[in-house]
């Protein structure tokens, strides 16, 4: 096991929460499992799965600095296990942190937008990671394979990791 406990603000997007709940099950009882603390973002907003930018990227971009920020008051990585969320926030995660250096203007204007909802302002002081990445690079493969209890051999499975990953 990791020398110290993981934990991360984790943000179970909003299929998880509906037609998907089989995926937060299995998230919760994995991360338990593991002895990985999730504290779940409560007031976090879906990503808007790419859509949001269609009509406008600051829209886009302020509704996921909004939810980058809740995972920063809590001085953790944001961690999700759907691989649209990851691929969505991380871009604006990406984009922003690159603003900061080129365009500082354009994050002030989203931190303001923020400030008018009695949000914390967009830092870009943490991580967006997925489940998995997380499993690989911060629990270790060596770790979860020593964890296993019966192993699958030999089952046939289909695997589908979502469209970004």
């Amino acid at each position: 096991m990791p020398s110290q406990t993981l934990k991360y603000a984790y943000f179970p997007g909003c299929v998880a929460q509906g037609a998907c709940r089989e995926l937060y099950q299995s998230t919760q009882a994995l991360t338990q499992a593991l002895g990985i603390e999730l504290i779940e973002l409560k007031k976090a907003a879906c990503c808007g799965s790419g859509t949001f930018k269609e009509d406008s990227q600051l829209l886009e971009d302020t509704v996921n600095a909004r939810n980058i920020a809740l995972a920063e008051e809590l001085n953790l990585a944001l961690l999700t296990h759907c691989s649209t969320c990851q691929g969505v926030i991380g871009h604006v995660d990406e984009r922003l942190k690159e603003s900061q250096q080129v365009n500082p203007d354009y994050v002030d204007q989203i931190n303001g937008l923020l400030q008018k909802q009695t949000c914390s302002p967009y830092q870009g002081s943490t991580e967006v990671k997925h489940l998995l990445h997380a499993l690989v690079a911060d629990y270790g493969l060596e770790e979860i394979q020593n964890r296993v209890t019966r192993k699958l051999s030999g089952l046939k499975c289909a695997a589908f990791y979502g469209c970004y990953l």
